[in-house]
């Protein structure tokens, strides 16, 4: 920074030993002038006209050429490169002008005539400098530049004698494709693709073409699906012309050594190759494949292609690319099959996981042409063709263990449902389980013999994740219960015992397998693999979580044996006595199954551990272990070890960080953990008759409810200690995670013992309150926590005891406020908050009547506003629709007198003194209606008053409102009123005036007037017809 206030003067000396005749001095001068312009940055864009100017007439100066400088330092300039260094110094002027280069037009104009002229050197490091100048400008400027050419100039530096011109023409296609690929691919000549691949065939480790592939596939994979299936299968079929006769003998001679070289495996799949690749798509005699790294680059891609298409068809399953995909599946089955039987195992595997995501992606979809069948099965036989060489004597136990995946994809994907028609595919998994499952060291699979105890390990524990794998599908594919069930006893305790070897692994490492039932063999190679514990936990990592569902998937069935294999009973004892029924008496016990803290302990050590690269795979495992884990936290397995005092604390401390940092997902399966601890804890089991645990009880209790609160408190702002701000609307997630979470609180209100659970009713009775006045909840939450609220009023309200009554009051009490802040129309919401409010109060008062006295001036003031809010067009609908509920639903209690004494002056005021407002109409004839209904079934001592309070109320409406609808409508409730009691209907019609009794009989007469044109007129039609039918 201090240099830079002596630039101009640092600029004018260099300037002037750049011009030194002397090839030492000018060259120096140069590259301290291109790291003036580096270092200078931003500073130096006064200078840059004047300096590329210098560059120019630098160029072209005879002391300054190797060609026509003086002999006495030609040598020197010979070794110096002068022009290399000067185009430096334009490239490093590119650099500092940056994107301004599109305004600056004279100096964009001087960079590009002297890159033109540099291009035409023939010096190399001249030509690589000047092709990174157009790589820069290329970024900068683009459009003021011959982009074609440049594209059409690296196409033609591929062929390059020289590497570095190569490399840099590389380079400079990666930075062009890795903006629009398929733009320079339609730019260039016909040919680019077939030439990077055949660079990259010649220098399989070139990273840099690599990049540029994945970078199209990134870009065109979705929208160019079919072309990218083309392309992988060409390269894995594509051919190129052998080498001479001499290039020959001295590669095979090359070749031989090689293969002496290498391990027996490599040595086995030589021998073992026979003419495996001499089929339709092998190259003649004088051809050969593309080398094996390129074929499995070419099979990468298309793996990841498929991971593309599952990512994106998770979210969107109409996206093109499945159907371009679905059109394209044999060609992608034929080149998965290829690569299955190819001499190198790495190409082997990759062709076994492309053909199980195809599986996955296409198991379940018939086929279009054939809709009674399914898409892939026609494919049985590649598929078992591409399956049955990885247990063959040139396999390998990595290929073993996913053909073992596939089969089992395979079955589990309904493609076949029959089990006879499953063939080898079904028998390799049933053949591998027999093996496995006899002894522990079995050194074979199939045809492949000799695996290494660390390779035991990876192929058993991959047929065990098989089995567990189609145990857990049974829930969804039916057909797999007859799979499975034949080999689910013998699995269960194989199961159970691989986890415990994994929990000895990983938390006894010095223990390692030494403690094993099974006594290790005193050969040195099985002591160097049982210590290499990093190696072995791999394999179980990869497939423990499959076998903890498995296991949990039949402690949902109930299985009686997989209870006595979690107590570390055996299939059968040794007295041969019968396996014995768990009975009734086992859903709840005090101690746990022998296995329970094998279960828990796994699953709570992958909840507690850091995630790893991956966060997306590390939260679906996350949600898939919290599943388990519901299933095992159960009181027929975990018995009451889940609440002591250590464990339950560690629990709930793990449960708090987790809902706190993890989606809603994963919350809600916490909140079902916590209802069921809560409903299976031992106090609500055992009534509480005994005091000695209940202030551990409280505490635990307490805990899982502040956990579901905990959860709530995310989603309702107003329930959260701090305020925090109040978001729009609640998502469709939150809502359906606050209805869980609300159920799980009444659920619990119901267990709680007797003398706490006043306490938790006042909490829940709050956070109600709490939704109900809050704003952002009412168009979400509300609709979906009023039934969740008179579920739990139900419950409460029908024997209150005296806490329980001043909280119904007091909640109908701060209902009321909420109601009255509502109608000041404050807030957006107010208009729904009153609807709801007026709502809930109604249920309140219903589902608890008992609580409140005869004359309760809460209850009464409430039952005012809501004939007030009658009046209003916004709210009359829900008022009207709540004063029905008070009156038909039956209320057996001290204050239904008063609620009816309050009612029945303002709903008579109501209906005979209409209004003109819009809306209102509606809600007079549901009063009416309901008006009827409820006097209707009075008592018969008290109808006559209530007839004779109704009739004339009626008549007065029908009087005042004279429309047709209105009439007929008060015809059918007076018909209604006569039907239900006749007699006090003419006690109370005797007593009307006589203008209300002709009134009456024109109202009534005037409703069945039409009905009786048409019976005449029917009357008289039918001679007619009899007539025309009379023969």
């Amino acid at each position: 920074m201090a240099a830079s206030f002596h630039l101009k003067t640092i600029l004018g000396i260099f300037m002037s030993l750049c011009a030194d005749p002397h090839p030492l001095v000018h060259f120096w001068a140069l590259e301290s002038l291109k790291r003036i312009v580096d270092s200078a940055g931003l500073t130096f864009s006064g200078y840059v006209s004047s300096t590329i100017g210098l560059l120019g007439q630098l160029y072209v100066l005879d002391t300054h050429n190797a060609e026509t400088g003086p002999l006495a330092s030609s040598n020197l300039e010979v070794d110096l490169e002068t022009t290399a260094a000067n185009v430096c110094c334009v490239d490093a002027i590119i650099n500092v002008m940056g994107p301004d280069l599109s305004e600056m037009a004279k100096p964009r104009g001087m960079v590009l005539t002297l890159i033109r002229q540099f291009q035409t050197e023939s010096d190399v490091l001249v030509l690589v400098e000047s092709t990174r100048c157009l790589g820069n400008l290329s970024m900068y400027a683009p459009g003021h530049m011959e982009f074609e050419k440049y594209v059409k100039r690296l196409q033609i530096d591929l062929d390059s004698p020289s590497p570095e011109i190569r490399d840099m023409a590389i380079g400079g296609l990666a930075n062009l494709m890795r903006r629009d690929a398929e733009d320079i691919v339609r730019t260039a000549n016909p040919g680019l693709e077939d030439k990077l691949w055949d660079v990259l065939d010649q220098n399989p480790a070139q990273e840099t073409i690599k990049e540029i592939f994945v970078n199209w596939l990134s870009q065109t994979g979705l929208s160019d699906t079919a072309g990218w299936i083309q392309r992988c299968n060409a390269v894995l079929t594509k051919a190129k012309a052998r080498v001479d006769t001499a290039s020959q003998v001295e590669a095979a001679a090359k070749k031989a050594a090689a293969t002496d070289l290498q391990d027996e495996e490599v040595a086995g799949f030589a021998a073992g190759a026979g003419t495996k690749d001499e089929d339709a798509s092998a190259p003649t005699s004088s051809q050969e494949l593309m080398r094996w790294q390129v074929r499995l680059f070419g099979m990468n891609l298309l793996n990841s292609l498929l991971d593309t298409v599952v990512k994106e068809s998770a979210v969107n399953e109409d996206i093109p690319a499945l159907a371009s995909l679905q059109q394209r599946i044999s060609d992608v089955v034929r080149v998965a099959f290829s690569a299955s039987t190819a001499n190198v195992v790495g190409l082997r595997i990759l062709g076994l996981h492309i053909v199980d995501q195809v599986l996955r992606l296409f198991g379940g979809v018939p086929d279009p042409d054939f809709t009674e069948a399914m898409l892939l099965e026609q494919y049985q036989a590649q598929i078992s063709s591409a399956l049955t060489p990885a247990f063959a004597v040139d396999s390998s136990p990595e290929l073993a263990a996913e053909a073992i995946n596939v089969c089992a994809t395979f079955v589990s994907t309904g493609i076949v449902t029959d089990i006879d028609r499953m063939g080898r595919i079904l028998k390799i998994l049933v053949a591998a389980l027999e093996t496995f499952a006899g002894s522990t060291e079995t050194s074979s699979i199939g045809e492949l013999k000799g695996l290494s105890p660390n390779a035991q390990v990876m192929v058993r524990m991959s047929v065990f994740s098989a089995w567990a794998g189609l145990q857990i599908a049974t829930a969804e594919q039916k057909y797999l219960v007859d799979v499975v069930k034949p080999h689910v006893a013998k699995l269960t305790p194989l199961w159970l015992s691989s986890l415990r070897e994994y929990s000895r692994l990983r938390f006894e490492p010095d223990i390692s397998n030494n403690t094993s039932a099974t006594p290790l063999s005193d050969d040195l190679e099985t002591v160097y693999a049982a210590l290499n514990r990093e190696t072995l936990l791999k394999f179980y990592q990869d497939s423990w979580l499959n076998l903890v569902d498995a296991i949990a998937s039949l402690i949902d069935e109930d299985s009686e044996f997989v209870f006595d294999a979690l107590d570390g009973k055996t299939e059968a004892d040794s007295n041969g006595a019968t396996t014995v029924s768990r009975g009734s008496d086992i859903n709840y016990r005090e101690e746990p199954v022998a296995f329970f803290f094998v279960l828990f302990g796994l699953a709570f050590e992958a909840l507690a551990s850091k995630p790893g690269a991956d966060s997306a795979t590390a939260r679906a495992q996350k949600l898939e272990i919290l599943q388990a884990l519901k299933r095992i936290l159960r009181p027929s397995i975990s018995g009451n070890a889940i609440y002591q005092e250590v464990i339950f604390n560690e629990t709930m401390d793990l449960f708090d960080r987790m809902i706190l940092t993890e989606p809603s997902n994963v919350q809600t399966v916490i909140v079902e953990i916590a209802r069921n601890l809560c409903v299976g804890h031992p106090s609500s089991r055992q009534g509480m008759s005994a005091d000695d645990h209940l202030s551990d009880d409280i505490d635990q209790l307490f805990e899982l409810t502040r956990i579901i609160v905990l959860v709530l408190a995310s989603i309702v702002p107003g329930l959260a200690e701090s305020p925090r701000p109040v978001r729009a609307e609640i998502s469709d997630e939150a809502v359906t995670l606050a209805r869980l979470s609300l159920d799980a609180l009444v659920d619990a209100s119901e267990v709680f013992p007797s003398i706490i659970r006043a306490d938790l009713h006042a909490c829940i009775f709050q956070i109600f309150v709490t939704i109900m006045s809050t704003g952002a909840c009412q168009a979400t939450l509300v609709p979906q926590a009023l039934p969740i609220f008179r579920r739990f009023i139900s419950g409460v309200g029908t024997e209150p005891s005296d806490d329980t009554k001043k909280q119904i009051r007091s909640t109908l009490s701060r209902f009321l406020v909420i109601l009255k802040n509502a109608q000041k129309r404050e807030f957006e919401a107010s208009l729904p908050c009153e609807k709801n409010t007026i709502l809930a109060g109604t249920m309140l008062i219903t589902s608890a009547n008992t609580a409140f006295e005869a004359n309760d001036p809460v209850l009464l003031r409430f039952v005012t506003e809501l004939t007030e809010c009658l009046d209003n067009p916004m709210t009359t609908k829900m008022a009207a629709g709540c004063v029905r509920t008070l009156l038909v639903v039956p209320i057996r209690s001290a204050a239904h007198p008063a609620i009816l004494s309050r009612l029945l002056p303002r709903l008579v005021t109501f209906l005979t003194a209409p209004s003109d407002l819009e809306g209102i109409e509606q809600s007079r004839t549901i009063i009416a209606q309901s008006l009827t209904t409820a006097l209707s079934s009075l008592p018969t001592e008290k109808k006559l008053a209530g007839f004779a309070l109704l009739i004339p109320t009626l008549l007065a409406r029908a009087q005042k409102e004279t429309s047709d609808a209105v009439q007929k409508e008060t015809a059918a409730r007076l018909l209604e009123l006569a039907s239900n009691d006749a007699n006090a209907f003419r006690g109370v019609v005797t007593r009307l005036s006589a203008d209300q009794k002709t009134f009456m009989e024109r109202v009534i007469k005037g409703s069945q007037g039409p009905r009786q044109e048409i019976r005449e007129e029917v009357e008289e039609k039918e001679p007619t017809i009899a007539l025309k039918m009379n023969f």
